[in-house]
């Protein structure tokens, strides 16, 4: 897989104009790219990669709690988004993981209280094989999975938004 599927799917659940949230995931995979190349045997290197690769994690999640969002998805959906935006300003894996685990809560409710058609549920899916991806490889997967719902998602509002006769 490459950056521009990544890419893809940001304008895709983000739409093509840029936001904040949009500009601030836009360069995870690239980072992550970089950090794999510049890596060497030594425990520092390994460390930024896996910072790297968290933050790509977290940049998924907060695209499909954006698409689930959008979806229909209510407010334990926005809520798992901002945390994931919240732990992206952290600088290290051990504080991604404070600060997730500081409101752990919301991913509880997020499961329980949400209304979940097939969709969602399939979103739902994907996030849950996020947070439990460890390689680039099952991320790269879950790229092109997630883009796939989007533009299915996106090409049937579409179609609801077409003028009856």
């Amino acid at each position: 897989m490459s950056e521009s599927l990544y890419q893809e799917l940001l304008e895709q659940v983000f739409g093509p104009e840029p936001n904040a949230l949009r500009t601030e995931i836009s360069p995870l995979y690239a980072e992550l790219e970089k950090a794999l190349q510049e890596a060497s045997p030594g425990r520092k290197s390994q460390e930024e990669v896996s910072f790297r690769f968290e933050r790509l994690r977290l940049g998924l999640g907060i695209t499909l709690m954006q698409l689930l969002s959008d979806l229909g998805g209510d407010e334990e959906s926005n809520q798992v988004r901002d945390l994931l935006h919240e732990a992206l300003g952290a600088a290290s894996v051990q504080q991604i993981d404070g600060v997730i685990q500081k409101k752990s809560h919301l991913f509880e409710e997020l499961y329980t209280d949400l209304y979940v058609n097939a969709d969602a549920e399939h979103i739902l899916g994907l996030f849950e094989e996020t947070l439990n991806a460890s390689t680039k490889e099952e991320t790269d997967e879950l790229i092109d999975r997630a883009l796939e719902i989007a533009e299915d998602l996106e090409f049937q509002s579409d179609e609801d938004d077409t003028p009856e006769e």
